[in-house]
């Protein structure tokens, strides 16, 4: 049996799936062609006549950035479907234990439970650290 109940197996493919429809939907939108027929991401997508080089080149840097970001997302979402269709959702790849529901409900995405969380960003110096 799964470690999660058929009503959130049902509930988080449906917003996995919405998800990755709406990234996929931003992906297009930012790669089909919008002036003269170039990709908002394209290197020279915001250069015309008479343009600021460094203005252009910042605008293109973002759009590859953001891109990336996209590519990334939709690779999560893919691996989460994946792991919701094996049987593996709820389960922290890294420990093996089930992932709380709740934890489950606010990042579909996620992989790992707290504690294995938490000891990865404090490994690779990551994480959000202490907020006002």
């Amino acid at each position: 049996m799964p470690p999660i109940s058929p009503q959130l197996h049902e509930d988080i493919g449906k917003r996995l799936r919405q998800s990755r429809d709406e990234a996929l939907a931003t992906v297009r939108a930012r790669t089909d062609g919008d002036t003269d027929d170039r990709p908002a991401i394209s290197p020279n997508a915001h250069m015309g006549q008479n343009d600021d080089a460094p203005a252009g080149e910042m605008l293109s840097h973002n759009e590859e950035h953001l891109a990336e970001h996209e590519a990334n997302l939709l690779h999560e979402i893919d691996a989460a479907l994946a792991r919701l269709d094996s049987g593996g959702y709820g389960v922290c790849v890294s420990c093996g234990r089930e992932i709380p529901e709740a934890r489950l409900l606010a990042t579909p995405t996620v992989q790992t439970c707290v504690q294995c969380q938490e000891r990865i960003e404090k490994e690779q110096g990551t994480g959000r650290g202490p907020s006002m």
